[in-house]
């Protein structure tokens, strides 16, 4: 079937729904008779005041653009999450598919298919391949260029495992990780890739990037897509082609903790060639391209298993290995309690379930110091295994096979799930680097929070069989297609897409540790990306990621104030009492929060010890939830993180002094609040806007329960309450009179 037939199909389905009406405030009749020169014709009064097409580019005339999306107003109609039908239209049936789009984007590079000799003349005789990129089409603030709307690129593509089939939400044109009646499921978060013609060229700030451009960027190599493959007559002129797209993806963590601890020296128990096989290493039940018809081509999607974690098995039997002593840094060294390993495979691991002589299990978090029982190893412990790995997607088309025999595989990440998926880490850094007053900026990180398109690393070098090169240190960054003469700054005022982003600026790009991706140097001495060095399995890491909240400053959950007080971890970025289960029964992580108590007529704040808290059990629990945490859009985020700030700033705290003080209750309070309403009465001051009121207070000693090891008890030396508005704050220390600050 011709293209113009397929868009055709598609225009038909979706103009009863409402479409034919919105389009033609623009001049465009999608059901025309000869539709093509419907599509292709000038179109002189497109409303750009119509909600939606805003951002639509200034220089965008018709419907279909020959090989540019973003100036195709049809396009951006389809494609943009900015733009709605009316509210009364809540059919999930009236906008297009993935496989809807799909045809549209490929109409506009095949309305006027190119010839190998025209992109050779484009690319103005630079490296020329075929490469796969993962691709959003974004609203302008979201874009390389931030000019106007527009399809964003990546030779990176981030997937998230979960325990639910995916969820497209048609309306906002992506995937959502929520599971209706399910609190505590996550579904699967694809990621799309597809094959270009691409130049390789250096980078451009004006041309097509990269985002972010950095200092030395203009010397790097960055390779930049021209023309987009698909499968027919209509891609290249005078060619018929079958573009096929292949992926390929490794977990290796078990096998990697062998490699390294019997190169320090440990018999695990483990040794080759059992640790090259499942699940020491595995390839299969990672992720797979869908072949559901509505999701279309090069849809990464990850396995749906019924856990995020569960114990490996290994001839019929559970596996287990040999846990070291770890009382040097060279043999391993602990942290909390899981086993570290300094290098070359994962950095923490799991080890704290016990395997008894009878096969029976001992939970060594029943025992008071759980850490001292880690650090001397020496007993068989089971191993867990999750479904998250890295690999690559590559393309091939046999009828280019002569004419460009350079492919260059996209890197592929299936990682962990992202509990603020409304909240990205490209908009945390920028509202950090652009927004924050200096006196707040320059204490509000230990280091600044990078996203991972930012980073200049090459990917996993080690991956078996795939054709990564040490030199290809920018395949995560993200850039546009070339950028045609003189662009106008469109008006950027959409709001953050609500949707999961898989392109690497919403990834972390912090690796001590890890939540996406970690980093290693191969025996060569290369720095390289390697999903082998996160956690094993990944909660592992999450436990660190989330309590080194000032060390690890990325778009995760800050879980300094669920543990007893560490002067080096103070709160950052507060989850509410609700989040982490101080009060309801949702936390985030399935660790209660801490409470107030009675010993002895004194005061505790009693908290569950740290080493004593085990995420890895709690994933196998089913105790993670993302129902609370992923409603936090990025300007509450950023609200709670500035509010924390300012506590900081009015009580005088230094960042030297913020580990002598603790959170102990944070939450968004109503202008109705009775202690508000005294508050404000005795101040004189009424808060308007959002208001938080924070619990502050400054810990003396700590030590364990006397009726339960897994909880500390912390003294109270000082509190503080205060109100916190974005203009005001009022305080009232140690239960005395309210101030305003």
């Amino acid at each position: 079937m011709a293209l113009i037939e397929e868009v055709k199909r598609v225009c038909d389905r979706l103009a009863p729904f409402g479409w034919r009406d919105l389009l033609l405030a623009h001049g465009l009749d999608i059901t025309a008779t000869n539709l093509k020169q419907e599509l292709t014709k000038e179109l002189p009064n497109i409303n750009r005041n119509v909600p939606g097409f805003e951002d639509f580019a200034g220089e965008g005339k018709r419907a279909i653009e020959s090989g540019n999306p973003a100036r195709s107003l049809l396009f951006h109609a389809f494609a943009s999450p900015n733009v709605v039908l009316n509210a009364q239209n809540t059919n999930s049936d009236a906008y297009p598919t993935l496989a809807e789009l799909e045809i549209i984007e490929n109409f506009v590079y095949g309305v006027q298919p190119p010839s190998l000799q025209d992109l050779q003349v484009r690319a103005q005789g630079q490296l020329l391949a075929i490469v796969v990129f993962a691709s959003e089409y974004r609203p302008a603030p979201e874009t390389v260029h931030r000019k106007h709307a527009d399809v964003c690129f990546s030779r990176t593509g981030v997937a998230r495992v979960g325990t639910a089939q995916p969820l497209y939400d048609a309306q906002l044109r992506g995937f959502l990780p929520f599971v209706k009646g399910d609190v505590h499921a996550f579904r699967v978060l694809p990621a799309k890739y597809s094959a270009y013609i691409a130049v390789q060229r250096r980078g451009d700030a004006n041309s097509f990037g990269p985002l972010r451009f950095q200092a030395g960027d203009n010397t790097k190599q960055f390779w930049v897509p021209l023309h987009k493959l698909f499968n027919g007559r209509e891609c290249i002129r005078g060619l018929n082609l079958q573009v096929t797209l292949n992926s390929r993806h490794v977990n290796e963590k078990l096998r990697r903790i062998h490699v390294a601890l019997r190169k320090m020296g440990w018999n695990t128990g483990w040794s080759e060639p059992d640790i090259s096989q499942p699940p020491f290493i595995f390839t299969e039940g990672i992720a797979q391209f869908t072949t559901k018809p509505d999701f279309g081509n090069g849809l990464l999607v990850p396995v749906v298993h019924s856990s995020l974690v569960e114990a490996g098995t290994y001839k019929g039997k559970v596996l287990t290995f040999r846990v070291p002593q770890n009382n040097t840094e060279e043999e391993g060294e602990r942290l909390s309690s899981s086993l570290r390993i300094p290098s070359n495979a994962p950095e923490y691991v799991h080890v704290r379930h016990k395997v008894l002589a009878n096969g029976q299990i001992e939970n060594l978090n029943a025992q008071k110091d759980v850490e001292g029982a880690v650090q001397k190893g020496g007993y068989d412990a089971v191993h867990y295994i999750d479904f998250t790995g890295d690999g690559w997607i590559e393309a091939v088309c046999p009828e280019l096979a002569v004419a460009l025999p350079r492919r260059l595989p996209a890197y592929s990440l299936v990682t962990a799930p992202d509990f603020f998926p409304n909240t990205d880490q490209r908009e945390l850094l920028e509202w950090t680097e652009q927004s924050v007053p200096q006196r707040l900026r320059e204490n509000l990180w230990r280091i600044p929070p990078e996203t991972l398109s930012d980073d200049r690393v090459a990917p996993n070098l080690q991956l078996k069989g795939a054709p990564f090169r040490p030199e290809d240190k920018t395949v995560t960054a993200i850039v546009s297609l070339p950028l045609k003469g003189a662009v106008r700054q469109m008006p950027l005022d959409g709001s953050p897409t609500m949707r999961h982003a898989y392109l690497p600026d919403a990834a972390a790009g912090v690796f001590a540790p890890g939540w996406d991706v970690g980093t290693v140097v191969s025996d060569n001495g290369e720095e390289h990306m390697a999903a082998f060095r996160l956690g094993s399995p990944f909660p592992e890491d999450s436990k660190l990621c989330a309590a080194l909240s000032t060390f690890w400053p990325a778009v995760a959950p800050d879980a300094a104030r669920t543990f007893q007080p560490n002067p080096a971890w103070p709160t950052v970025s507060p989850l509410t009492d609700e989040e982490i289960g101080q009060t309801g029964n949702l936390a985030w992580d399935g660790v209660p929060g801490p409470q107030r108590v009675t010993q002895n007529g004194k005061n505790f704040i009693e908290y569950t010890e740290f080493a004593h808290a085990d995420y890895t059990e709690n994933s196998l629990q089913k105790k993670f939830s993302l129902s609370l945490t992923g409603q936090v859009d990025v300007r509450e985020y950023e609200a709670r993180v500035l509010a924390m700030a300012k506590v900081y700033e009015v009580l005088g705290i230094t960042p030297d002094q913020r580990g002598d003080w603790s959170v102990f209750s944070f939450h968004r309070v109503q202008a109705t609040d009775s202690e508000l309403q005294q508050a404000q009465t005795q101040t004189g001051t009424t808060l308007v806007g959002n208001i938080f009121r924070f619990e502050i207070y400054r810990h003396g000693n700590s030590f364990s329960n006397p009726n339960d090891f897994r909880k500390q008890l912390v003294e109270i030396q000082e509190t503080v309450t205060l109100f916190v508005s974005p203009i005001n704050i009022l305080l009232n220390r140690n239960n005395g009179t309210w101030k305003s600050a």
